[in-house]
């Protein structure tokens, strides 16, 4: 049930005071103790060791770094979605530009399909950091399609598709920056926690194995 206006509002309130904090104190203990702060950050690299610390010092704790998360936290507000519950049937776009919903890919296949809320990407007028691949923010439908079309380099084996530009499945599905899901039936069967430290597709294929088995 959506909470009225001005709980809403008290929850983002809320929300910014905590990321000012985070960030305030990340500055702090960054200038004071960098190699705790270093420990810290490449503890949690082992879930994702494609990016080093190098990676991501030039940005930590930044503005960009400050309005990113914020973005983040307020979409986990309105996150509604659970494993077991119904799955949001969103408009999605295919890169040949034809619109169709997210469920229409779980009829295709039969028994169940995975969603990956956005691929990992690097927003260059947004929150930054090196090794990554740069993409601007999208201004208009062609721009995002032009984008994802970079994923095809990698021989996907799977259908890929795009959000509209109302953002409709990273918001109901929270996706924002990258989340994994194993849809089935119109229902949530695994529901991935937001990346990209906590971004685990092996937690993926061991469901769908588990399904196919």
């Amino acid at each position: 049930m959506e909470l009225p206006w001005p709980g809403r509002w008290l929850k983002r309130l809320w929300v910014l005071l905590q990321v000012a904090l985070h960030v305030a104190v990340g500055k702090v203990q960054l200038t004071l103790f960098p190699r705790r702060v270093k420990q810290n950050i490449v503890a949690m690299n082992r879930k994702n060791p494609h990016f080093s610390f190098d990676n991501w010092l030039p940005t930590l704790f930044s503005t960009q770094y400050f309005w990113f998360v914020l973005k983040v936290r307020w979409q986990q507000l309105e996150d509604t979605t659970k494993e077991g519950g119904l799955a949001p049937n969103c408009p999605v776009v295919c890169l040949s530009g034809q619109r169709c919903n997210i469920w229409d890919f779980m009829q295709a296949r039969g028994r169940s399909c995975d969603e990956k809320g956005r691929s990992e990407r690097q927003l260059e007028d947004g929150w930054a950091f090196k090794n990554n691949v740069k993409i601007r923010n999208h201004r208009n439908l062609q721009e995002r399609l032009q984008a994802a079309r970079m994923l095809l380099d990698r021989s996907p084996q799977c259908p890929v598709v795009v959000d509209t530009m109302k953002n409709q499945s990273s918001h109901l599905y929270a996706a924002l920056p990258e989340r994994l899901y194993v849809l089935q039936e119109g229902r949530i069967l695994y529901k991935g926690k937001p990346g990209p430290w906590n971004y685990h597709p092996e937690e993926v294929h061991a469901v769908l194995e588990k399904l196919h088995s």
